[in-house]
């Protein structure tokens, strides 16, 4: 069987001491840790590091927890992730505001390690039902694309795009080339997705297996199409090079990306999941035809 991925948990703290107690409590624990000691240098290793959970003193010398709280919620990649914020603080309105800049919970110095070990579980475990990332394309799931998506139907008179994005063909690459190479395709596309994605204004997350959505406004429709389409074909050639070797793959065999669009601008939708069925049946005209794609349900009404 394979082994399991250990969780990771990114420490952000000044102290040094506590820094070393806490990384080897959680390694005893099981789960994988990476320190870093300032705001600037723990939001860069969010990003690449990617953690499962961010635990943030608020006091530091350089920039607060509270600035790195919010500038983490204000990027697509970490925006999902669970944040306990960690101070020696124990005024009130301290704790509130970690939890207006974004904070999933806090910590209050000192804790002992069962409460440290308590309240990632706590945070790990609401994650799990929906609220947090996906472990392989570290972005939000269904549960958020719904909610997501449910608050644009509320604005009245504001028109929206519910952009569906599938890899059209991705069981040949597995079939090929191995699994592996078709989740490096995956994590490629959410990676291009999200450089696409702009900040607060728009929405990206993941459905499962190859398929993602952005929510976004109409306008912006044919320019994230052809941003996409021209860096997945980079991203191919170079995952899986072979293929520039093996010809034209025929018919129905090339690896591509089929976008199907749902927008409010002619017809109005009573929920999320209206939107998404309507999507799917805009989506299977998209898979028809031999290469990149991107079906409107304008024209191609359901």
């Amino acid at each position: 069987m394979p082994e399991l991925k250990k969780r990771k948990v990114l420490l952000i703290d000044d102290e040094v001491p506590l820094l070393e107690v806490m990384k080897t409590n959680l390694q005893i624990e099981g789960y994988d840790v990476v320190t870093e000691m300032s705001g600037e240098t723990g939001l860069v290793s969010a990003f690449v590091d990617e953690p499962d959970v961010i635990i943030l003193d608020i006091m530091m010398p350089d920039v607060d927890g509270w600035e790195i709280c919010e500038r983490l919620r204000s990027d697509a990649r970490t925006k999902y992730v669970p944040i306990i914020m960690l101070t020696a603080l124990d005024e009130a309105h301290h704790v509130v505001k970690g939890f207006e800049c974004g904070a999933d919970d806090y910590l209050a110095k000192p804790f002992d390690n069962a409460e440290l070990f308590a309240r990632i579980k706590s945070v790990l475990t609401k994650a799990s039902k929906g609220m947090a990332v996906d472990p392989l394309t570290k972005l939000p799931g269904k549960h958020q694309i719904y909610e997501e998506t449910r608050k644009r139907l509320e604005r009245r008179g504001k028109f929206f795009a519910f952009i569906y994005v599938d890899i059209g063909n991705l069981r040949l690459v597995n079939y090929r080339y191995g699994v592996n190479r078709g989740d490096s395709l995956i994590t490629s596309l959410a990676g291009i997705l999200r450089d696409v994605v702009i900040g607060d204004k728009e929405f990206l997350g993941y459905m499962g297996e190859d398929d993602f959505v952005m929510l976004s406004v109409p306008l912006r429709v044919n320019q994230i199409f052809s941003t996409i389409t021209a860096r997945f074909d980079e991203a191919l050639r170079e995952i899986c090079p072979e293929m520039e070797d093996e010809g034209d793959p025929g018919e129905g065999s090339t690896i591509k990306i089929d976008m199907a669009v749902v927008t409010n601008e002619k017809k109005q939708f009573g929920d999320p999941l209206q939107v998404k069925h309507a999507a799917l049946e805009v989506l299977k005209t998209a898979r028809g035809h031999p290469g990149h794609y991107c079906a409107n349900l304008k024209n191609f009404p359901v």
